[in-house]
């Protein structure tokens, strides 16, 4: 799964930025830092960068030997590289992290002392192999915080559409798309905890973590429902599309969404993050 809109996300995720800086200023303590300050990091799914520019880079040791950003879409990394231009520490590269390596991955396995990965890895079915590969690239004793979506007003919003009698023809296997693999709350934490165990991981944590979507105002609001993705499963045209996102819209807006507008009689659902930490033996 790959975002194409990557301007579009972009002018979107301040509300993402602004979490992100919530759950990393309270959980970062989890992750064990080196002594000498000389930590390697990747991030994984990083999207336009602006999100590890505002609320990762500040966490990391001044000396830090590099950082490499990564996603799996080619229009995110290009943003990356305009983002990071001025430090030649940063990286910025395409990663399918659920792939059988190629070459060039394969020369960086067991080489970072952190991964971090935030919002991302909830659209990847094989969340087994995700662990696996992420086990794989750290170095001994390095660990990973992982901060993924179990339930939100998005997923909501994104489904709302796709059993509709006038849309499930473009939208036929739907469930394999919109994968969101810890939406039961009751066992988020369980089925995390487990797929790191049997990759290896030890000291392990898990938390579920309440926040609700602000945005502030409605062009920032569409501009990130506008940048999720679609696959359909025959070809639709652009007035069709248009059609979906206006129903899909009119579905997100009974949502709390933000102070800047009336939220009388709107849904109070928050974003619920699935945190984990592991460390590799």
């Amino acid at each position: 799964m790959s975002f194409e809109k990557a301007k579009e996300y972009k002018a979107g995720n301040q509300f993402i930025i602004k979490i992100t800086k919530l759950l990393m200023d309270k959980f970062s303590v989890w992750i064990n830092w080196r002594q000498d300050g000389q930590d390697s990091f990747l991030d994984i799914g990083s999207g336009p960068g602006n999100t590890v520019r505002e609320v990762i880079f500040p966490h990391l040791p001044v000396n830090f030997s590099r950082l490499v950003v990564s996603d799996i879409s080619p229009q995110m990394v290009k943003l990356q590289k305009e983002e990071f231009a001025d430090n030649n520490r940063i990286s910025c590269e395409v990663l399918d992290i659920v792939s059988d390596f190629g070459e060039n991955v394969r020369k960086i396995l067991g080489t970072f002392d952190h991964i971090t990965s935030f919002y991302c890895l909830m659209w990847i079915k094989d969340q087994q192999k995700v662990m696996n590969n992420i086990y794989s690239l750290l170095k001994p004793g390095g660990d990973c915080l992982l901060v993924i979506v179990a339930d939100t007003p998005v997923l909501d919003t994104l489904i709302s559409v796709c059993e509709k009698p006038k849309w499930k023809e473009y939208f036929i296997g739907w469930e394999d798309f919109y994968i969101f693999p810890y939406n039961k709350l009751n066992e988020a934490k369980d089925k995390g905890l487990e797929f790191m165990n049997k990759a290896g991981f030890v000291e392990m944590k898990a938390e579920l973590v309440d926040n609700m979507i602000q945005f502030t105002n409605d062009v920032e609001k569409e501009n990130f429902l506008r940048s999720m993705p679609n696959k359909f499963s025959k070809k639709v045209s652009a007035k069709d599309v248009e059609e979906i996102f206006q129903e899909r819209l009119e579905v997100f807006d009974k949502f709390n969404l933000g102070d800047y507008r009336d939220n009388s009689g709107r849904i109070n659902k928050p974003l619920t993050s699935l945190i984990l930490y592991g460390r590799k033996n």
